[in-house]
């Protein structure tokens, strides 16, 4: 399954909102970013599609207060999808949930959506695969317990809607994995987390501690003992692994599946200089898998391509609208991209240059009425910033870069 599009009303914070997932007239979209400031939503458009995706037993554990969905003022809220099967069949599905409605009633109003989701995963779990994380995730000290949840497809997406919920326990899962597959087994796991933690080398499982080991600059040491990044980091992939491989695990190679991987603060916890290959490892550990993420990060937008990258702001009536960025971001420079509508920086300088330059502009405008003490601050003001103003060493721009940035800052300002 591959999401075509996604429309949301009255959902949480979203009015009204509709994001398209095709490319180039009719394909699906692989990568999908989302920008946005804290409270405009971007968790909810995750949650949205991890509702509508999920089928009925999960959506029993996901739902909740039916109230708490619902946009403050209107009476319900619906999500409409429209999805691609394996065979390329388009298929429409929607979810409506009205104010005070229970399990039981949102479950009967939506019964023919959820008909077409649950006879899919009922034939095999792995159909309309998705799974989700949200900002928390950290590296479980509990023992894998996977199978003791009700349902699967509500394990795969509930990181995304409990961020008290920790992931997988990953030392337990290789250790399982080498008893039940060998060193054949633990290729995939040891693998990716070669590529994708630098300086640091899977070494072998010390089935004695019941410990993993990894090769780093400081010696071997084992998982729990890594910095937090490196833990975090290696307990989001090893979840990752885990649900791909479990759900595919008849397939010759699991990494070749197709699904939906939604993933709120795609980069958490990344260094900059990892965050700027994230996108590029997943689309090679996952060819086959659609990325629906949000980011804070310029390092992380500037990986997007023309189509890939959306902002959600709020407007002057503070209605949040979804606004596509024009253009492709890896064609500018970080301080270039941070100055864009999007991200919505006037400048690139730190806060105190900012400022001294601002207060510089005030006094010169008013030099002429500035007494002698005023204009002696002026002057000390102006030598501030002859010392410590940056230098701009920076190679020239194209004509065509500058006419992208202006189209870039008109479009969006118009809406």
């Amino acid at each position: 399954m591959f999401l075509k599009q996604i429309t949301l009303h009255n959902f949480k914070c979203l009015e009204d909102i509709t994001l398209s997932f095709r490319h180039d007239g009719d394909s699906n979209r692989k990568w999908t970013l989302i920008l946005g400031e804290n409270g405009t939503g971007k968790s909810n458009l995750l949650k949205a599609i991890a509702l509508i995706t999920c089928g009925s037993n999960a959506l029993g554990e996901l739902l909740g207060n039916a109230n708490s969905w619902i946009r403050n003022g209107a009476r319900k809220c619906t999500v409409d999808a429209i999805i691609e099967t394996k065979k390329n069949e388009e298929r429409s599905i929607s979810l409506t949930i009205k104010r005070d409605d229970t399990l039981s009633d949102v479950i009967l109003n939506n019964r023919k959506s959820l008909e077409l989701i649950d006879n899919a995963i009922f034939h095999a779990d792995r159909n309309y695969f998705v799974v989700a994380y949200g900002a928390s995730r950290r590296l479980s000290a509990d023992s894998l317990s996977l199978e003791k949840a009700k349902y699967g497809r509500y394990n795969n997406v509930r990181n995304l809607f409990y961020n008290n919920y920790p992931l997988n326990n990953l030392t337990s899962w290789i250790i399982d994995l080498d008893y039940q597959s060998g060193e054949s087994g633990l290729d995939i796991v040891k693998n990716t987390l070669n590529d994708f933690l630098p300086g640091t080398t899977f070494h072998e499982i010390d089935k004695m501690k019941k410990q993993v080991l990894f090769e780093t600059s400081d010696g071997i040491v084992p998982l729990d003992q890594l910095s937090d990044g490196y833990q975090n980091m290696a307990a989001w992939i090893g979840d990752l692994l885990y649900r791909v491989t479990q759900n595919f695990h008849n397939n010759i190679d699991p990494l070749q599946a197709r699904g939906v991987l939604l993933i709120d603060e795609v980069d958490l916890h990344l260094h900059p200089r990892w965050q700027r290959n994230l996108l590029e490892f997943i689309s090679k550990k996952l060819p086959n898998f659609q990325v629906i993420g949000t980011t804070h990060s310029p390092l992380t937008a500037q990986q997007a391509d023309v189509h890939e990258l959306y902002a959600l702001k709020r407007n002057e009536k503070n209605r949040v609208k979804l606004i596509p960025f024009k253009g492709s971001p890896r064609n500018l420079l970080i301080n270039q991209l941070l100055m864009t509508p999007v991200f919505g920086l006037e400048t690139d300088e730190s806060l105190e240059i900012e400022n001294t330059k601002k207060e510089y502009e005030s006094l010169k405008k008013r030099i002429k009425s500035l007494n002698a003490q005023e204009k002696e601050h002026f002057e000390e003001v102006k030598l501030t910033l002859q010392k410590n103003l940056p230098i701009r060493d920076m190679p020239p721009y194209s004509q065509k870069e500058f006419d992208l940035l202006e189209k870039i800052e008109s479009q969006l300002s118009s809406r």
